[in-house]
């Protein structure tokens, strides 16, 4: 363990390059164990893929080490860009030998490089003294929120004032609504700390008040409601001190009341009742220096 904790970086990105070259030998990976057991490759965990050292990587040892074996592809065609391998088209896998070569050249295809696990919600992340950890990183619910084509007349908030919602099954996912030409408006969050109990969703705290996505509180109305909290539509959402809640940016105040601007003219009747104030001439008769 103490020579893991003081592992150099070079021989971390060595270890790296050398998994994904006996990937890209066998053209895929072993899995032991993925969230679902009905896509194990899919959403295999992380530390569940067989690593380079061990006899298991290789495709026709997998089996026998009581592994699933999982192919790598190169997704082209997918219905989100942002994530091919979990949105991948049935027939957008590329079938061209140098796309599918490796991470690198499935790139240069404008393709996304799908491993096992593309579809985990367990993430490779650094941790202390330099370890490579799993993280849960919660899955974000492509029906929770609405896909909005039109808002109510000269109001700034699409979604906190939307007037023409999609209603079919094809544009309302979140993947889709934007190909449709409409504006994607999240679902709604827990707020579980307010100023204002008869108006929560009006008064949120800035800093505790909304529930974070991976919070017990956060996964639906009910859990919400036991948390004592209100479960409330995203865009009718504003902070206590009257900032409106923005999904996408962290929490910043509109303004910053204990700083007024500056009223010139009052700043210059200031200066001319010095410059008149006869006091002055009895405190420094020899004028200022």
């Amino acid at each position: 363990d103490e020579d893991e904790e003081h592992v150099a970086p070079a021989e971390k990105v060595n270890a790296t390059k050398l998994q994904e070259k006996r990937e890209q030998e066998e053209g895929g990976t072993c899995c032991f164990s993925g969230e679902s057991k009905r896509d194990t490759c899919g959403t295999c965990y992380p530390m569940s893929i067989a690593s380079y050292l061990s006899k298991c990587s290789k495709k026709n040892e997998c089996g026998h080490c009581g592994g699933v074996w999982c192919p790598s592809k190169c997704v082209i065609g997918a219905a989100d860009p942002s994530n091919k391998c979990g949105t991948a088209y049935p027939t957008g896998t590329s079938s061209d030998p140098q796309c599918s070569k490796g991470k690198d050249s499935c790139k240069s295809c404008n393709g996304e490089w799908c491993r096992a696990g593309y579809g985990s919600n367990f993430k490779i992340v650094e941790g202390t003294h330099g370890r490579e950890v799993p993280k849960y990183v919660p899955p974000e619910d492509e029906t929770s929120g609405i896909c909005c084509y039109r808002g109510k007349k000269d109001s700034k908030d699409m979604c906190g004032a939307c007037m023409d919602v999609a209603k079919d099954s094809t544009c309302s996912v979140k993947s889709r609504c934007a190909g449709c030409g409409g504006t994607w408006c999240p679902g709604p969050r827990c707020v579980k700390a307010f100023a204002d109990k008869n108006h929560p969703c009006n008064s949120a705290f800035p800093l505790t008040g909304i529930a974070k996505q991976d919070d017990f509180c956060s996964l639906n109305e009910k859990q919400c409601t036991n948390c004592k909290g209100a479960w409330c539509p995203v865009g009718n959402i504003t902070y206590s001190d009257g900032t409106k809640y923005d999904p996408s940016r962290p929490y910043h105040p509109d303004s910053d009341q204990r700083l007024e601007a500056e009223d010139l003219s009052e700043t210059a009747e200031a200066e001319q009742e010095v410059e008149n104030d006869p006091g002055l001439d009895d405190l420094f008769p020899d004028g200022l220096a």
